[in-house]
């Protein structure tokens, strides 16, 4: 037998498998209720609607990817540098396609949702706004002062969008090893933007990255709290 909370995980587990598989908008609360071997009617139990299952799927998704990351990150020594960040968020991307489909924007996954105007990413994104990334890091010492943060940020984004998109334009048969790109990428970054003053091998201030990066996951998981909370107040029986 299941508790309440290992069959509404199962219910979330099969609603990512077909999501993933047929996209949100091909996605019924039939196909997810097969995928979970339980009935409409168990699903319903759980979910008013599809939507509401959805977003219950990427608050999931989001809490889990991001304590993969923070974990990962706390674990490597030069895990507060830039290459050891975006290694860190690299690697907790890889093992969950939906973040991956999420952080892409991919239409063919998310479909619809997306230009619902108070949807989940629009919610985020209003929320208290806060300095650059690459701003807060610079003046912590964990980065080279002397390039413009919206210059860094750029660059940072064009590798990071081609890391997520390059499965567009080239078969992933073709793809070197996974662990290898993200070595090399992390190590580029960091040759690239780590203060000239560091010494060989010390990764700039990681510790000051590292809280840089502890502070930004602390405000996103209240954020989504809130969110969550929000929702569940404007939901009638809840």
């Amino acid at each position: 037998m299941y508790d309440n909370n290992e069959r509404q995980q199962q219910i979330l587990d099969a609603a990512a498998a077909v999501i993933i598989r047929l996209g949100y908008d091909k996605t019924t609360m039939s196909d997810i209720a097969e995928e979970a071997g339980a009935s409409r009617r168990t699903v319903y139990l759980y979910f008013k609607g599809k939507e509401e299952l959805f977003e219950a799927l990427l608050y999931r998704e989001y809490l889990l990817y991001a304590q993969t990351w923070l974990e990962q990150l706390e674990a490597d020594p030069r895990g507060g540098t830039v290459g050891g960040f975006y290694r860190a968020l690299f690697h907790a991307v890889n093992g969950r396609p939906l973040i991956a489909a999420i952080l892409r924007r991919d239409r063919r996954v998310i479909g619809n949702y997306l230009i619902k105007p108070d949807n989940l990413f629009a919610r985020m994104g209003s929320g208290v706004n806060t300095p650059g990334f690459f701003q807060v890091r610079q003046a912590a010492g964990a980065i080279r002062r002397d390039i413009d943060a919206a210059v860094i940020e750029h660059i940072v984004e064009m590798l990071s969008w081609g890391q997520l998109t390059i499965g567009d334009f080239k078969p992933p048969d073709q793809f070197p090893p996974y662990d290898a790109v993200m070595e090399a990428l992390a190590d580029m970054m960091d040759r690239a933007l780590l203060p000239e003053d560091s010494a060989p091998g010390t990764g700039g201030n990681s510790e000051a990255g590292k809280a840089i990066v502890r502070q930004i996951t602390a405000a996103a998981r209240a954020q989504m709290e809130q969110i969550k909370q929000a929702q569940e107040r404007s939901t009638p029986g809840t």
